[in-house]
């Protein structure tokens, strides 16, 4: 017989498979998922767990949930000097026993089971490193790198996250707010003051550039170029510019005023006025006291006007028949920071607006809503007021035209929508850093640089602005927003929101004239300068300094815990 070579020999009758050694299995899956993880910590990415509260609302550090009793609003409330500490005073932990809603504004001390700091310990990142690729930051993103004053702590790493705004050679220049950039003023070491020191000192070591020294805080080449930039409108491309975020970055940092569908039922009950109310006799609502659907009818426009009506304390209203709420101008109030604690009370909340105080005006917003037109000859019409000037976006027959009222007002051009006929939009009207954004069902209409303008303060000040803000109080106290509707137009699902607002070092002892105080910081080649979202309570470069490059980690690209939080960082 002769056998192929292709021919499979016969099993052994008793022939069996060796048996399966479950637990070296097991170990073995377990070693290989150590040396990945390993590998990815090491060569790729990295994770890092958020502890305080700089960054809020963009990410938390350790926080509470919180559901307020009164309205219902869902929000987080800064838990770290309970878990942690009180770092800047003796170190000891304060529990936190209440708390102030940032969309009704009532304080609430927890009567049961107080929330557990562990809902969270703060958010959970991913960092892609730095020194393993490319790494190219683009202004505002969120970055994590070594603290330079301590970067290592009891033989562990001290690592912060902040937002990068500013890069080696700039001129960072943060005003009502907003924060400016210019890169071609030059600081002359050879300059001396009145002690015989160098006004712009250089240190003995170059690893020591990052102290903030030498960032030359409100020089005076600084602030004589930022007030020549300022009088000529910032037209100038070689000084100072207004920095314009991303609409990624504007939403991550966007920050509520008032959610319509959460309203107080308390108030409603003491005959305080809705904050939404019909300004004409042609809209009908679904409750007079507690007004969530605006139906309009009729040919004419009419008006729906927001006004900011916030009680101080709702239990001054517990004898008042009829209470008198004054609105008041919005302003940089964080939810995160209304915590209440058993020592200190409201530490960070004030609702006094004295000059030393840190609330302050904000006027740029975001108007959000949801319009049924039922006539195909409807007109709505969104409208933002910012100081002396109001900006409307007047949607109707598949265009929307943006004007500008007041002040340099004018139309500012007409672009195609999506609104073509009868249906629910969802719409959305922006004005953040001096520029005016669109969106129609949650899509952005482009508008390119039409919605662009320069900076501007008042030639006067408003009688009741002692602090020279620069808002007015027929426009930013009587209608900061506003809904305008003609023939048969249903709105609902309003809220108002506020872009986040940036202060100096030191603005609590220089807010008596908001407008003439800006705060200037040069930033060292090789350096950058990062910032935390929540600029109230934040330990950044205002205070400490710059990042050298070569403690940069890397960019903050994911959250992967909670699992309510799990998305990308913007």
């Amino acid at each position: 017989m002769f056998l192929s070579i292709f021919s499979k020999p016969e099993p052994k009758p008793d022939a069996k498979k060796p048996p399966r050694d479950a637990v070296r299995e097991f170990l073995e899956t377990i070693v290989f998922v150590v040396v990945l993880v390993f590998l990815l910590k090491q060569f790729v990415v990295e994770a890092f767990v958020i502890p305080t509260g700089s960054m809020a609302e963009t990410l938390y550090g350790y926080q509470k949930s919180i559901e307020c009793s009164e309205c219902g609003f869902k929000f987080p409330l800064n838990s770290s000097r309970e878990v942690e500490g009180d770092q800047q005073n003796d170190g000891a932990r304060q529990a936190v026993v209440g708390y102030c809603c940032p969309n009704c504004r009532y304080k609430q001390a927890f009567t049961n089971e107080k929330p557990s700091p562990f809902n969270s310990s703060g958010d959970r990142v991913l960092v892609h490193k730095a020194q393993y690729h490319r790494f190219d930051p683009t202004r505002g993103d969120v970055v994590v790198f070594k603290f330079p004053q301590e970067p290592q702590k009891k033989y562990g790493a001290l690592n912060y996250i902040k937002r990068l705004w500013g890069f080696g050679g700039e001129t960072i220049a943060i005003w009502r707010g907003d924060t400016y950039v210019a890169k071609n003023i030059q600081y002359p070491t050879e300059s001396l003051n009145d002690f015989g020191f160098p006004t712009y000192p250089r240190p003995d070591r170059p690893e020591d550039l990052w102290q903030a020294n030498y960032m030359y805080h409100n020089a005076d080449e600084a602030t004589k170029a930022f007030d020549i930039a300022r009088a000529a409108g910032f037209t100038d491309p070689n000084s100072f510019q207004i920095i314009r975020k991303t609409d990624d970055q504007f939403h991550a940092m966007k920050r509520i005023v008032w959610d319509n569908e959460h309203q107080s039922n308390y108030l409603a009950g003491k005959t305080v006025p809705p904050r939404w109310k019909a300004e004409t006799a042609d809209w009908t609502t679904d409750n007079a006291a507690m007004p969530k659907a605006f139906a309009h009818a009729g040919g004419n426009l009419g008006w729906l006007r927001y006004r900011h009506l916030i009680i101080d304390d709702f239990r001054t209203l517990s004898g008042a028949t009829r209470p008198v709420v004054e609105p008041v101008p919005i302003d940089n109030f964080l939810g995160y920071n209304g915590e209440w604690d058993e020592k200190n009370g409201f530490p960070h909340f004030v609702y006094d607006r004295g000059a030393g105080d840190h609330k302050f005006w904000v006027g740029d917003l975001m108007l959000e809503c949801q319009a049924k037109i039922s006539d195909a000859n409807a007109e709505v019409v969104l409208e933002l007021s910012k100081s002396e000037n109001r900006f409307q976006a007047k949607f109707a027959n598949g265009k929307v035209t943006l004007v500008r009222t007041g002040k340099n007002g004018k139309e500012m051009g007409t672009f195609d929508t999506k609104i073509t006929g009868p249906g629910t939009y969802k719409l959305r009207f922006a004005n953040v850093d001096c520029s005016l954004r669109l969106w129609v069902n949650g899509r952005r209409i482009d508008i390119g640089a039409a919605g662009e303008y320069a900076p501007t303060i008042p030639e006067t000040f408003d009688a009741k602005d002692e602090k020279h803000e620069g808002w007015t109080t027929a426009n930013d106290v009587e209608a900061p927003a506003s809904i305008g509707a003609s023939q048969g137009v249903e709105v609902t699902k309003l809220k108002l929101w506020r872009d986040s607002y940036f202060i100096g070092a030191d603005s609590y002892a220089s807010s008596n004239d908001i407008t003439a105080a800006k705060h200037t910081y040069f930033v060292q080649p090789g350096h950058y300068l990062c910032l935390g979202d929540n600029s109230a309570q934040s330990s950044d470069g205002r205070v400490w300094g710059t990042v050298p490059d070569r403690l940069m980690l890397g960019r903050a690209a994911f959250v992967f815990f909670p699992l309510d939080r799990i998305g990308f960082i913007k």
